[in-house]
């Protein structure tokens, strides 16, 4: 079988490099191209069994859309990873499949929420509407915060703050299986791997929920422990995988039945 990866600028972590070297060790031709770094044909058709998006920016998805209304087999679904970029629709739909995620308004003029009902809201995370981790994040705590707001350059999403965390829980879900790592909470990303815990029944199942309604395969989440338990705060397609050590076998295992027809692009 002949897999290719999409993938993103970031050099190959481990996990991807072990991911790689087990497909090859199981007869599988593997390749991979760097759509944002490449001149992209528009007409491109498919030459791969199983194309791979390990990708988030738009011309990624893009490129895959375009493979995969060529024909090709693509996994995660671009349709999928293309809701994921723009965090208003994705957060609306979290909410609407029943996902603990924070009460959210879309906003783009700062004086929107200049007014009393927001400010009995405080405190309240802002975050871009298209950012990917944890870029552009604030923090505001009061009154003074709020009014020295703006102007954006876009959409942005202002979200309730999650009260009570200790912790940033870091889900990886590869199918149905279900990993965590575990970090001191902080606003804004942390690029060290957390401590593995066990996610729990709880968290786990939510996790499988977020792949249900978005039809993704490979995905992570960002959840807090609050003090009426576990919310959502971010969902993202093929995360890194940092410190899950069962994971390159993990998306081996998945990938392979995918190519082979064994196992369905997208969970039902």
């Amino acid at each position: 079988m002949s897999i290719h990866f999409l993938r993103s600028p970031k050099p190959r972590n481990a996990v991807l490099e072990e991911l790689y070297a087990r497909l090859r060790r199981r007869g599988h031709e593997v390749s991979e191209s760097i759509p944002d770094l490449d001149a992209c044909d528009v007409d491109l058709v498919p030459e791969h069994d199983l194309y791979v998006l390990k990708a988030r920016s738009p011309l990624a998805v893009s490129v895959a859309t375009v493979l995969q209304r060529g024909g090709a087999r693509v996994v995660n679904a671009p349709a999928a990873c293309s809701l994921l970029l723009d965090k208003i629709v994705a957060t609306s739909i979290l909410r609407r499949g029943g996902v603990p995620t924070p009460r959210t308004w879309a906003v783009t003029d700062p004086g929107a929420l200049q007014t009393g009902a927001f400010e009995d809201r405080l405190p309240l995370i802002l975050k871009p509407f298209d950012g990917i981790a944890s870029r552009g994040l604030q923090l505001v705590v009061d009154r003074k915060g709020l009014a020295a707001l703006g102007p954006w350059t876009g959409p942005m999403l202002a979200q309730e703050f999650v009260d009570g965390c200790r912790y940033r829980h870091k889900v990886h879900v590869v199918g149905e299986r279900v990993f965590a790592t575990r970090k001191v909470f902080s606003l804004g990303g942390d690029p060290d791997d957390g401590t593995v815990v066990e996610p729990g029944e709880e968290v786990a199942s939510i996790a499988r929920r977020c792949g249900r309604l978005f039809g993704l395969m490979f995905y992570g989440l960002d959840v807090l422990i609050g003090r009426e338990g576990p919310v959502v705060v971010d969902l993202n397609s093929f995360p890194g995988y940092g410190g899950v050590r069962e994971a390159p076998e993990a998306l081996a295992d998945h990938i392979e039945e995918i190519a082979h027809g064994r196992l369905e692009l997208t969970p039902r």
